[in-house]
């Protein structure tokens, strides 16, 4: 194919299926913009923005901060909790129902007050100085809100203590309200001191939705309905969420209500999936990130295939591959800090038997993709498993990781 048509395809681990697809967008994007570029002047424009993405910065190595001891039990989220760029605080999830803040391979806080087993986490900054909100969601389809606190801040703490001296959990509000586990959750990005508003997304085939009006609680604001499972939520900008689901064609836009407004979350838009408009159901996004100036969306597939579209718009300006990802994985995907590149979890299979004097293959890899042109620059090889979860730091260009090898690790 490459001697006929002159263009270099970049090899990846495809299911046969998407193969041609694959091959098309390729050949179309070394062929040139197809024709309704021109007669698109928004789709043009979005194009030209994106190829003014140029330079920027992306993770290329494993960082020098080291990272703890392998845990009992595998990690099931990460996210960070750093307050600034110097700090590199980090929550670890683990499947024997615990919560560990790392600082580097340093354990400073746990919390074991949770009935099943945690599968998300998200970290917001809170009302009080120094002070931090944790959102965590289980297997058992509760959803807590913790306060972290750093030393020499007062408050309850998990477990309780009469010091202040160290960091300390504290379990401010649990949630019920769905009847399945809840596979993801996060909080808006703040419009003032503290967030808003977060939301959860569960097997059971709905999403909720939280705010909070005057006081420092959150009290359930509503929830939406899907025809299948709710399979990726992000934040568009602090009142707008997107949310995909399996077998629907659409992203689907939802709007929460200003303080003062009627209590109820209304659907702006959907936007279809589809390049050719048309409404068939031939894949499931499996995670979903918005850019950092809220234009774009990535949408990550269960097709080893990662969708770029203009925001709150069916036009997809970037299609890319090379992530393996397959329909029981669970992928993350993040923008680097200036949106210059885009990070995608990729799974390799595992061998079947492993020799025991053979190197043993780093099956847990991130994919890293320049924006601008679609290719992917960079395979960083992670764990000796799959990546479960990573997660970008706030305020520089680092990264967390967590395996089914039961390790975390960090990268710059």
């Amino acid at each position: 194919m490459e001697g006929e048509t002159g263009v270099k395809y970049t090899d990846g681990d495809l299911p046969v299926a998407s193969i041609l697809q694959s091959s098309l967008d390729m050949f179309a994007t070394a062929s040139g913009a197809p024709a309704e570029t021109e007669e698109d002047p928004e789709l043009k424009a979005a194009t030209e923005a994106l190829e003014a993405l140029r330079g920027g910065a992306c993770v290329t190595q494993a960082s020098t901060e080291l990272g703890p001891s392998p845990f009992a039990a595998n990690v099931t989220a990460v996210c960070w909790a750093a307050r600034s760029f110097e700090e590199a605080l980090s929550i670890v999830a683990t499947a024997d129902r615990k919560l560990c803040l790392l600082d580097g391979a340093k354990v400073l806080a746990t919390f074991e007050d949770l009935a099943s087993p945690p599968l998300s986490l998200d970290v917001a900054v809170a009302e009080e100085e120094g002070a931090q909100e944790v959102l965590v969601t289980t297997m058992g389809g509760e959803t807590l809100v913790l306060g972290l606190h750093p030393p020499g801040v007062a408050g309850g703490g998990y477990p309780a203590s009469e010091t202040s001296g160290h960091w300390v959990f504290e379990l401010r509000q649990r949630f019920k309200d769905h009847q399945k586990q809840v596979t993801s959750c996060c909080f808006a990005p703040a419009s003032g001191r503290q967030s808003t508003y977060f939301m959860t997304i569960s097997r059971d085939h709905t999403a909720h939705f939280y705010w909070r009006t005057g006081n420092s609680e959150f009290s359930h604001l509503g929830s939406c309905s899907f025809v299948g499972e709710v399979t990726a939520c992000c934040w568009l900008d602090g009142r707008t969420a997107v949310l995909a689901a399996r077998n629907d064609h659409e992203l689907h836009y939802l709007e929460m209500p200003s303080l003062g407004e009627a209590a109820e979350v209304k659907e702006a838009q959907r936007t279809n999936l589809n390049a050719l408009g048309d409404s068939v159901v031939s894949f499931a996004v499996l995670a979903l990130t918005a850019s950092p100036d809220g234009t774009r969306v990535a949408a990550c597939t269960d097709r080893s295939r990662v969708i770029l579209l203009q925001a709150r718009s069916a036009r997809q300006l970037r299609n890319f591959y090379g992530a393996a990802v397959g329909e029981y994985d669970m992928p993350s995907v993040a923008f680097s800090l200036d949106g210059c590149f885009l990070y995608v979890s990729s799974s390799l299979p595992q061998p079947a038997r492993q020799e025991e004097n053979e190197v043993k293959a780093l099956c847990g890899q991130l994919a890293v993709f320049e924006v601008r042109s679609g290719q992917m620059v960079l395979q960083l090889p992670c764990h000796e498993k799959a990546v479960r979860c990573f997660h970008r730091h706030p305020y520089s260009e680092m990264l967390v990781t967590g395996s089914f090898d039961k390790t975390v690790k960090f990268w710059s």
